[in-house]
């Protein structure tokens, strides 16, 4: 199965945000073991830099680039996006690069941005419970 991690996620992880961090780092745990196959918007990336850093180059280079693909979008998908009534214009991007990946669920803690994604959103915790209740 394929997964958008969403950049709330990855930031969950990076700046171990409480109370989400545990949920957040088991998603990039399950990509790290290839128990579902782990994508991010490239525009995650440019984020990430943006709010942490060259600190976060590491975290980067070990964990998130190692294991999860970079997913960007053609010009006519995220045209496409835009016409599913998404209000949240980062949102639409993350759903189109969830699109164009393949992707069955994009995993974010704002699953309400998501109504109008054709990619259905689930919350750590809810994609957990449902898929890996252990």
């Amino acid at each position: 199965m394929v997964v958008l991690v969403d950049t709330n996620v990855v930031f969950d992880v990076l700046g171990k945000r409480q109370p989400h961090y545990a949920a957040s780092n088991q998603i990039l745990c399950l990509c790290q073991r290839k128990a579902i196959v782990g994508a991010v918007a490239y525009h995650t990336v440019a984020n990430v830099f943006y709010y942490y850093g060259k600190a976060a180059t590491p975290f980067l280079r070990e964990r998130l680039l190692v294991h999860l693909a970079v997913q960007g979008a053609s010009s006519a998908t995220v045209q496409d996006v835009l016409r599913w009534g998404m209000s949240d214009w980062e949102d639409a991007l993350q759903a189109a690069a969830a699109q164009a990946a393949g992707a069955s669920f994009i995993v974010t803690r704002n699953v309400k941005d998501f109504k109008f994604s054709r990619v259905p959103a689930l919350s750590p915790k809810d994609f957990l419970k449902r898929f890996h209740p252990d």
